[in-house]
């Protein structure tokens, strides 16, 4: 098992940032760590999500895991490493990004929705693979899905409110990554942190199923 997916089964929520500042998205996830948020992702191509990354990777040191996301290119993946990211999520599969990925030390989250997306993911070296957007299809997708294919850790993206989250736990996924701005305003620290709290006990309470 990688160290990405002990990761995600052990704490289950993956914080999203987009197009928050470096210093914005820093001092969120310092507050968020000591309210027990261990996993990280910042969007490519929105702010400046390099810089973000590392900020978040000096701030919180070895504790943390921190990833880009929208990861779209192999040269995305080269300046992720640059940055210090630790994983990549993509919302397709490239099989060169997961390849390079690899390549570079870091886990691998591509995009997939059909079974044969996901089996494309997961014979390209996958670490997990990313539902999206599991708002349209909802958690009973991830039961379809784990009928043919239960030994696949999916992790569950977009949309993901507090219901949501833990039912697509229920329904079998190791994690589900929400946008920071579902937890609360990110102008807000306090509500920001006490919206993850309840997420953490919405994913904490639910029981994932056996493969």
């Amino acid at each position: 098992m990688s160290d990405l997916l002990s990761d995600l089964e052990r704490h289950r929520i993956l914080t999203i940032f987009r197009g928050q500042s470096a210093d914005q998205c820093a001092d969120l996830a310092e507050a968020l760590y000591a309210a027990g948020i261990r996993l990280f992702e910042v969007t490519l191509h929105s702010g400046d999500p390099l810089k973000a990354i590392a900020a978040i990777r000096g701030r919180l040191g070895a504790d943390a895991r921190v990833g880009a996301g929208t990861v779209l290119t192999t040269e995305d993946v080269e300046q992720a490493a640059g940055a210090g990211a630790q994983f990549v999520v993509s919302p397709d599969i490239d099989a060169a990004v997961v390849e390079r990925t690899k390549e570079l030390g870091m886990g691998s989250v591509p995009g997939a929705l059909s079974p044969t997306e996901v089996l494309r993911a997961v014979r390209a070296g996958a670490d997990a693979v990313k539902v999206f957007p599991v708002s349209s299809v909802g958690a009973g997708h991830i039961r379809q899905l784990r009928g043919p294919l239960p030994d696949v850790p999916y992790v569950a993206t977009g949309g993901v409110d507090e219901s949501l989250a833990e039912a697509c736990i229920e329904a079998g996924c190791v994690g589900v990554g929400v946008g920071v701005q579902l937890f609360g305003d990110p102008a807000d620290t306090e509500a920001v942190v006490r919206g993850a709290e309840r997420f953490a006990a919405a994913t904490a309470r639910a029981s994932r199923p056996r493969s």
